[in-house]
């Protein structure tokens, strides 16, 4: 059990720290540690020693994150391996903001002007809305099982071990006990349909036309993907923690196959559709106005968090990676923003052990 939390944890933190050296190289053209910039900055001579230091930093709290998990997992002590993870994700944001700092006096304005499409955005969710109710059928389906097995169902039985493998986590056959987890589950499916949704009806295109558009239309697509896919993840996941209960052996520790392989196969895709094939965004005709993501570098504090209240848009693309983040300028951010909270609040509540 150790061993395979070791392994675990140990890819999960290089998983992190490779994906933070991509980073700052899957952005836009024009924008640079959440900077605008023109499109030649990023790869001049002044962009490459900036990038050198975040590399060289990023690489040295990784290393030391790793050192951690496995002391932390050889000596079974659990804040060693949370310090770890901690301490990874500060150390990379405190290399980001260096990073950023030092590109500021290097910022360009975009321009004012906006492009506008006049036909509807041909994007729909993967496999349309029917499949994305498909991991809902997956969590009924382990409720309806356990609803069958009720009488196999422990009195009392264990939902947390240890790093050495024994329970030190209990529960008790009770309808938030049983099905807490099936709850919690279908709470984040909907938080991610929520997120799809906005992404599909909340977000606006920066090109509307040409080879510029045809890359965002395909990094969206993308992004899509990878939700669907999430979704999945976390209806097995909680579905097949929901029936742990009914084995054999309810005391011993799970396998980690299910979980591990599942969180292996989405951080392969991951790779596979941002980095080994990403849509390649075409270089602006010489002498062009600088377009960056059409926002002003003034609404993104720390370069991460967009304040803008004068801008419709719900999601915005993030401007240092992937992915999407919140206008916190927008009312309806601050209720995702709830609804995000709730999660941990749910599985506490159905999940809390005895």
């Amino acid at each position: 059990m150790a061993e395979a939390i070791g392994t675990y944890l140990a890819i999960l933190v290089a998983f992190v720290g490779g994906l933070m050296l991509w980073l700052p190289r899957l952005s836009r053209r024009e924008l640079f540690f959440s900077v605008t910039v023109n499109a030649d900055f990023p790869r001049g001579e002044t962009a490459r020693p900036i990038l050198r230091r975040f590399d060289a930093r990023v690489v040295g709290v990784t290393l030391t994150a790793e050192i951690a998990v496995a002391w932390g997992v050889g000596t079974s002590r659990l804040w060693p391996v949370l310090g770890a993870l901690i301490l990874q994700l500060a150390g990379c944001f405190w290399a980001f903001l260096a990073a950023h700092k030092a590109v500021i006096p290097h910022a360009v304005a975009p321009t004012t002007v906006r492009e506008a499409a006049l036909a509807p955005r041909p994007i729909r969710p993967v496999g349309g809305w029917v499949l994305q109710l498909a991991p809902f059928a997956i969590l009924c389906a382990a409720a309806a099982y356990l609803h069958a097995n009720w009488r196999r169902i422990p009195a009392r039985f264990p939902v947390h071990w240890g790093v050495n493998g024994e329970p030190n986590g209990w529960s008790t056959r009770t309808p938030a006990g049983v099905y807490g987890p099936l709850i919690t589950g279908g709470v984040m499916v909907v938080f991610l349909l929520l997120i799809t949704w906005g992404i599909l009806r909340w977000t606006r295109h920066v090109h509307a036309s040409g080879g510029a558009a045809a890359a965002e239309l395909g990094r969206e697509r993308r992004y899509l993907l990878i939700l669907t896919f999430t979704e999945f993840m976390i209806a097995f996941d909680f579905g097949w923690t929901a029936i742990l209960p009914l084995r054999a052996s309810p005391a011993s520790s799970p396998s980690m196959a299910i979980p591990f392989g599942g969180t292996m196969l989405l951080l392969g895709l991951l790779v596979l559709l941002f980095v080994a094939h990403r849509p390649q965004e075409p270089l602006p005709a010489t002498g062009a106005s600088v377009t960056g993501d059409r926002t002003e570098d003034r609404y993104w504090k720390a370069g991460m968090i967009y304040v803008n209240r004068n801008d419709p848009a719900v999601l915005v693309e993030k401007r240092f990676g992937i992915g999407y983040t919140l206008n916190f300028g927008h009312w309806i951010s601050w209720m995702i923003l709830v609804l995000i909270l709730l999660v941990p609040l749910l599985a506490l509540l159905f999940v809390k052990p005895h």
